[in-house]
């Protein structure tokens, strides 16, 4: 192998390294505020309307949630709450608002609010990483 296309292999693994921290580093926390305060009132609304006669807020915010979700990205949680709740007709709410929902989620838990709604697109939602208040 000659010097050059050594030099080349090792100039790319460095690269693809770099590339994997820089990725990693993006990723942010529900404690830099990924929600408005604006948000989580028409979330506490909406969880009032549609999820509070099966569901208490205290269920959000106990060791069963966050062994379920602490550590992981964010787009898990909604995943799951916009594949089956409202439990009656899983799926039925924008896409919007379950994210507002979870934004009264994330306030429930004091995790401070920010400047902008918490998006709803995958990959977003794939860097924002859900830990314990």
């Amino acid at each position: 192998m000659s010097a050059r296309l050594r030099a080349f292999g090792a100039t790319a693994g460095c690269a693809a390294l770099l590339a994997i921290t820089v990725t990693s580093a993006v990723q942010k926390s529900v404690k830099a505020g990924v929600y408005t305060a604006a948000q989580a009132e028409r979330g506490q609304a909406l969880f009032k309307s549609k999820c509070a006669s099966c569901h208490t807020p205290g269920y959000f915010t106990d060791d069963n949630f966050y062994t379920n979700y602490a550590g992981k990205p964010l787009w898990e949680l909604f995943d799951v709450i916009s594949d089956s709740m409202p439990e009656d007709d899983p799926g039925s709410l924008k896409k919007e608002e379950y994210a507002d929902l979870i934004a009264f989620l994330l306030q429930l838990n004091k995790f401070p609010a920010g400047d902008s709604d918490l998006p709803i697109d995958k990959d977003t939602l794939n860097g924002i990483l859900m830990e314990k208040p």
